[in-house]
């Protein structure tokens, strides 16, 4: 057997096991070379890749609070857990169409799915996109008075335009760092780096929502 086979198989059954300590059952029905499907009631699958990389699929048929639950539960599960205020943006660049995603959590619940479409500076692509998400995250956080967030992102300039670390040659670039530093005073960023495209589960649902708003441009 293969050794991502091997070991999606022993995640599953690990994972099922931790959901029954919550209360939600299920058990492994069918399997994969990469994936294992889990079922009782409702079937979701855990995919992995030969890097090892895991993460969860849920049907658009499971209702709205179960589908939060098993996600934060798949996020318990490997350590992760989210206290306070966090944003997850990404952006998306199509046919000359850019979009961004962001997601809102708030105390280990989804409180905010945002998306949209930007109709300028495409020649940057998806970083307009993941510029926009980041400002209308944070647009959201304000009107809300939250004081504290952490920024998760995949995409380095987010950060390193605000402190320095990259120069900031292009207007658009320069009016989001001069946006952020204005905001500064009302709200403390802690930004937390993630890999794109690796099974991050709330960073693979807003590079979604970002898709489907160039979808809707």
């Amino acid at each position: 057997m293969r050794e991502w086979t091997d070991g999606i198989r022993k995640t599953g059954i690990a994972f099922a096991d931790f959901l029954d300590g919550k209360g939600i059952h299920c058990s492994p029905s069918a399997h994969g070379e990469y994936f294992v499907q889990l079922s009782n009631g409702v079937t979701f699958k855990l995919y992995t890749n030969r890097s090892g990389n895991y993460r969860i699929v849920l049907p658009s048929s499971i209702c709205g609070v179960l589908s939060e639950k098993l996600l934060f539960a798949w996020e318990e599960f490997n350590g992760r857990t989210y206290a306070g205020i966090h944003l997850f943006v990404d952006g998306s660049f199509r046919d000359n169409a850019a979009g961004y995603g962001v997601i809102v959590i708030s105390e280990n619940r989804i409180v905010e799915r945002m998306k949209g479409c930007v109709k300028e500076n495409l020649e940057m692509r998806n970083v307009i996109g993941e510029i926009e998400g980041v400002i209308q995250g944070l647009s959201y956080c304000l009107k809300k008075g939250y004081k504290k967030v952490k920024m998760h992102y995949d995409y380095e300039g987010l950060k390193s335009w605000t402190t320095g670390e990259w120069k900031a040659k292009n207007e658009p670039t320069r009016k989001y760092r001069d946006l952020l530093d204005e905001l500064s005073p009302n709200i403390s960023i802690e930004w937390v780096k993630v890999k794109s495209h690796v099974g991050d589960t709330f960073n693979e649902i807003a590079d979604k929502l970002a898709k489907k708003a160039v979808e809707e441009c």
